[in-house]
């Protein structure tokens, strides 16, 4: 019997594109070619003028007149001014996944994250810290649940994406890193809001100050 293949939608096109971005494969100031993805996925141009459009609209992409299509570059301004914003929208995140009654299963996907960054740092696999990083924060948000933290999280977090830790990042600031998130883990799993709210706008903070520091090229 054979079996079918899922159709190829706009949204999962899309969503292959973000995760592209996200992952480095598409540098920032990249152009993509219409053309060419329409070829990769097997779908008409003007599918792919859909997910350009949907994707300009979330800030992934921009639209450049007379010259096409190009992975958003943000500066260092706009990026430290969604820092201010982190701080506080994941400050809250949490204090409101501290107030809630965890489940086994959200105590577990919060420990695991811990445990692999942990792993991470002792073993200084820059690149492994970095997706559990970022896990980490979606976790706790996702413990916080509240949609409305989430729709203004996805957008300020984007640019970080770009901005992971470098591979050439020291073991001692990554380690200065996880151990910000050491003391969040354990106020959420204490369920100590105040705390938790605390430790995290503190490490907002502290990511902010490095993308201060980061050379110029970051943002070329």
């Amino acid at each position: 019997m054979n079996q079918q293949t899922a159709p190829v939608t706009t949204a999962t096109i899309a969503e292959g594109v973000k995760e592209r971005i996200r992952r480095g494969a598409y540098a920032p100031g990249q152009r993509l070619i219409e053309v060419d993805l329409a070829e990769e996925f097997h779908v008409g141009r003007g599918r792919i003028r859909e997910v350009f459009k949907t994707l300009v609209g979330e800030g992934y992409l921009e639209f450049v007149e007379n010259r096409g299509v190009y992975v958003r570059r943000f500066t260092r301004d706009e990026i430290l001014a969604m820092g201010r914003v982190r701080e506080v929208l994941e400050g809250l995140a949490a204090r409101l996944a501290a107030e809630s009654r965890l489940s086994p299963e959200q105590v577990a996907a919060l420990s695991g994250h811990q445990a692999r960054m942990d792993a991470a740092v002792a073993g200084h696999d820059v690149d492994s810290y970095n997706i559990e990083n970022f896990q980490y924060h979606a976790t706790i948000c996702a413990i916080a649940a509240n949609h409305h933290i989430d729709d203004f999280l996805y957008r300020v977090r984007l640019p970080l994406y770009r901005l992971q830790l470098p591979r050439t990042f020291s073991a001692d600031s990554m380690a200065h890193s996880n151990r910000d998130h050491q003391v969040i883990t354990a106020a959420i799993l204490a369920g100590n809001p105040d705390a938790a709210e605390a430790a995290m706008r503190a490490h907002v903070r502290a990511g902010n100050a490095h993308v201060a520091r980061l050379a110029a090229d970051h943002f070329e």
